[in-house]
């Protein structure tokens, strides 16, 4: 599998440093914009972008996650900027571009469904649609920021998935404005433009992600897979051979469908 590395600018000028796998060179026939879940970095998830790569994509992504910790300066517009910035430079290669998104990170892309450009399908693991999410707590002596601390049991209940990620609690960081904005764009409101195109991939036991929003989104047009006694990291729990068989089955469904409007 190839990885390339290198420096990539948004269109408001900060820099990120963005990756690639692939099969070999020119050997796929999608792009999949992959976003991680901002507690370790996305280059890490070695079993995700595996599959993406056996499945015929292309795995791209930035060293960014919305609420990480480590790009703390990063708020909702200039995530949303490089994400659009990102979705536009792969549009040239003409492929069919599709997006993989985790935890907050997801919840910020479906906002910005206009800005990033048409997607033939958008994968979401475990987004958070209960904002604040419930734990919330304002990161002093900066009051306009807030932490929210996450342990690994909150993850997964098979700990030993976590690869060693989570040898201690780890807590995302966001903008309180940030998070007031995404709260007055309603989940149905923003899963709508992707109706018939979107999923949500989310553990029953997931503590920021209830089965009443989960029957909200479905009755939206998301198409939802609920795994039991699965927490947050749907891709590292007792479940995740069934996450991988249902990811695999909604991408090729959707690719068909792509196809076919094509």
């Amino acid at each position: 599998m190839n990885h390339i590395a290198r420096d990539f600018a948004s269109r408001d000028g900060r820099s990120y440093k963005m990756h690639s796998w692939e099969l070999r060179q020119g050997g796929y026939r999608r792009v999949a914009l992959l976003w991680g879940n901002g507690l370790w970095p996305v280059a890490e998830e070695t079993r995700l972008i595996g599959f993406l790569v056996q499945k015929g994509f292309k795995a791209v992504a930035l060293d960014l996650a919305f609420g990480s910790p480590d790009q703390s300066g990063v708020g909702l517009r200039a995530f949303r900027a490089a994400a659009a910035s990102l979705s536009a430079s792969v549009a040239g290669e003409g492929l069919p571009i599709y997006l993989v998104a985790s935890a907050f990170s997801a919840t910020a892309l479906l906002g910005a469904a206009k800005e990033i450009g048409p997607v033939a399908a958008a994968a979401l693991l475990s987004p958070v649609f209960a904002l604040p999410p419930p734990g919330l707590r304002s990161s002093f002596p900066f009051f306009g920021t807030a932490a929210l601390r996450i342990d690994a049991q909150a993850l997964s209940g098979e700990p030993a998935l976590l690869d060693g990620h989570m040898d201690r609690p780890r807590q995302y960081r966001f903008r309180k404005r940030d998070l007031r904005e995404l709260a007055a764009e309603p989940a149905v409101s923003r899963a709508a433009e992707l109706a018939g195109r979107a999923a949500v991939f989310a553990g029953e036991e997931d503590p920021w992600l209830g089965r009443d929003e989960l029957r909200e989104l479905e009755k939206g047009g998301v198409k939802v897979y609920a795994y039991p006694r699965v927490r947050r990291e749907v891709s590292r729990d007792r479940y995740a051979d069934n996450f991988y068989a249902d990811l695999g089955a909604f991408l090729d469904e959707t690719g068909t469908k792509s196809s076919l409007r094509r």
